[in-house]
């Protein structure tokens, strides 16, 4: 750490432009990256990622390319289920290694939930699994995106390293960093953010500007040969009448109903789009945060299992920015967490 003290952000009600909502698409019993026969086809699942499907993405694609050269004919064509960061990271790895790929999804970039937040390279908001198999193969997932990360253009994609603090009460959860993929949090008597004195805890780790690095990945498979197809399934009949004989699920929530799969489950968030201000840092609480995107400053957040409606909550939202408020303007103890 230097002596440099970061600015506090502006907050005022004439910052705010918007509160938007999403759905983290989250599975009881960890990840599914798995073959699945139907009929004549193979369904290669990839879903289960929640609120960290930026961060393992690239990983998650490692072993579904695995998967896909057990299972389909060098270059034979692949067709990818949705156009979200896992469906676009897929499609990346798979071209890459010369295969060709078509991508059906109903929504893109823009559109996607994805788009809406910011991405802290961060494994939150993802069940681990049960078993130390499942655990082992996070580790895996974890150590092979972070690698991956490491050799794109990150100015192109809107990557770049920030320093993260904490206050000392926000929960420490040490998973975050067991595969290394990360340093440990180094514990600081005060953070250096102007305003009141609170001590805690930074660690550095990667921003990803969602809307760029999204555009950027499209914008690379529509370069390389891949096709994208607008459509939107309701049926598994509609799947099996797609011409390729591999496909890649990579619908998120749509696997519950579409897959039968009664372990996936939304969790809703919240989050307050305020005008961009490039402060050089994050602040992190669980699932109260604050990040710097290139086009807002991201005010975030919360956790809901099972809630499926998406329309904005303004109570939350107005919590939202009271936190942060109290964040920026009390000091220890009266400030909480919580």
């Amino acid at each position: 750490m230097t002596d440099q003290i970061y600015p506090s952000p502006d907050l005022g009600d004439d910052q705010i432009v918007r509160m938007v909502s999403g759905l983290r698409p989250c599975r009881r019993g960890g990840l599914r990256i798995e073959s699945e026969r139907f009929g004549q086809k193979t369904v290669i699942h990839n879903y289960g990622q929640g609120g960290c499907g930026v961060t393992i993405g690239f990983g998650c694609a490692a072993l579904v390319l695995d998967l896909v050269r057990h299972e389909a004919e060098a270059k034979e064509p692949i067709g990818i289920l949705g156009g979200g960061v896992t469906g676009l990271t897929v499609a990346t790895e798979l071209l890459n290694a010369g295969f060709p790929v078509r991508v059906y999804a109903s929504r893109w970039t823009d559109q996607t939930t994805s788009n809406v937040a910011g991405a802290l390279w961060l494994p939150t908001g993802i069940e681990p699994g049960d078993s130390p198999e499942q655990r082992a193969q996070l580790d895996w997932i974890l150590q092979t995106s972070r690698t991956r990360f490491a050799t794109i253009d990150r100015a192109r994609f809107g990557v770049e390293e920030l320093p993260v603090f904490e206050p000392a009460c926000a929960p420490f959860c040490p998973e975050y960093f067991r595969p290394g993929t990360i340093d440990d949090p180094t514990p600081l008597d005060r953070l250096p953010l102007s305003g009141p004195v609170r001590s805690g805890r930074c660690f550095k780790t990667d921003f990803i500007h969602t809307p760029r690095f999204l555009d950027e990945l499209l914008k690379d498979i529509n370069a390389t040969g891949g096709d994208t197809v607008t459509t939107e399934f309701s049926t598994l009949e509609a799947i099996r009448n797609l011409p390729e004989r591999v496909l890649i699920n990579c619908l998120a929530l749509g696997s519950r109903s579409l897959f039968g799969d009664d372990r996936v489950y939304p969790a809703y968030g919240m989050l307050v789009h305020m005008k961009p201000q490039r402060l050089g840092y994050i602040c992190h609480d669980g699932y109260k945060y604050l990040f710097p995107r290139e086009d807002a400053l991201i005010l975030g957040g919360c956790f809901v299992p099972d809630r499926w409606d998406t329309e904005p909550d303004d109570s939350i939202g107005r919590e939202i920015i009271d936190h942060h408020r109290r964040f920026f303007s009390e000091a220890e103890p009266q400030f909480g967490c919580a």
